[in-house]
């Protein structure tokens, strides 16, 4: 089974037990004529895949007690991945989602680490720098203080909220964020489960 994340900039698709990040064009070249999956957040390369038959949008088998209409097609999907938890995509954006009981409960959503970083460059050309994240506290130098002005924030608000459920986390800082939240677990595949986790109920459905 293929499976397609098409986002803003990027398609990610798992094939087999491999996971490809490519272009837009480069992904419907490759794929166009093998049976797929996918969810969309582009509206754009949407338009695109309805005249190709073999590409199926799940998007409306993405179901949960909880879900509100608007809610991003790849957060459903996350939120699906792993039962009860607190779920973060640390993309372009830092979403957070909770799933409690198999509802889903709320969220919140932040700018993500790259526009954290270069909203200080709109601030002062002083502040126009790398951040250190070796986030000692409290830090001392400008470099290290910008960095924990950037992740204290996202650490206290995970914190307020995270009770006693498991963190999964996944999207491009994904990684890089897990080694400052305790007992968070990164899993790049996460969309991917959710997706089949959908595929398998639809089918059962059927």
């Amino acid at each position: 089974m293929i499976l397609a994340d098409i986002g803003n900039s990027r398609t990610h698709i798992k094939d087999g037990n491999k996971i490809y990040h490519l272009n837009h064009k480069e992904a419907i070249d490759r794929y166009k004529d093998k049976k797929l999956y996918y969810i969309s957040v582009n509206s754009s390369v949407s338009k695109l895949l309805k005249d190709i038959p073999n590409w199926i949008d799940i998007s409306s088998w993405l179901v949960m007690q909880g879900f509100y209409e608007g809610m991003g097609v790849d957060r459903r999907a996350l939120s699906l991945s792993k039962g009860d938890g607190l779920y973060i995509d640390a993309g372009s954006a830092i979403t957070i989602d909770i799933v409690k009981r198999d509802i889903y409960k709320g969220g919140a959503i932040i700018p993500g680490i790259k526009s954290l970083k270069e909203s200080f460059k709109n601030i002062s050309n002083v502040l126009s720098i790398e951040p250190d994240f070796s986030y000692t506290t409290p830090p001392l130098g400008t470099k290290a203080q910008i960095g924990y002005g950037i992740i204290a924030p996202i650490i206290a608000l995970i914190s307020d909220i995270r009770e006693d459920l498991d963190i999964w986390i996944c999207g491009g800082d994904g990684k890089f964020l897990s080694q400052f939240i305790t007992k968070s677990i990164y899993d790049e595949t996460l969309v991917f489960q959710g997706m089949a986790k959908a595929i398998a109920n639809n089918k059962i459905k059927e």
